[in-house]
């Protein structure tokens, strides 16, 4: 299967994979006022920097399909080198959590029906009186 192998400096590296996975990522973001010329909402306050490890499943059976974590928001600090190393294996780490994933609606009169309580609940809102 496929898997990502992430290190965070010299700590252990977390292998994230599973049999039954549609998407698998490691994303890295930084969060806040991260330059002189920018601006923030929320003076005074540092930048967040963190990671998230992460997938979702893509299963064929009746079996709920999940979204799966193997680091949630793990924060960093300027200077963590950060590697990620794409693998082929069979071994990788049991997720730290998961839970399950909103069933997306495929049938247009289901989908019909979300979308008018949406508007009805949202009409008061921004129609013009």
């Amino acid at each position: 299967m496929h898997a990502l192998k992430v290190r965070i400096n010299l700590d252990a590296p977390v292998i994230a994979g599973a049999n039954d996975l549609g998407v698998l990522n490691a994303m890295v973001s930084c969060v806040g006022q991260l330059g002189s010329s920018s601006r923030s909402g929320r003076k005074d306050q540092p930048a967040d920097l963190f990671i998230t490890v992460g997938g979702l499943t893509s299963r064929s059976s009746d079996v709920p399909d999940e979204h799966l974590n193997w680091m949630s928001q793990r924060p960093l600090n300027i200077g963590d080198v950060i590697s990620v190393e794409v693998l082929d294996t069979l071994n990788v780490d049991a997720p730290t959590c998961g839970e399950e994933a909103e069933k997306r609606l495929n049938d247009e009169r289901e989908y019909f029906e979300h979308c008018k309580k949406v508007y009805f609940s949202l009409r008061e809102k921004y129609e013009a009186r």
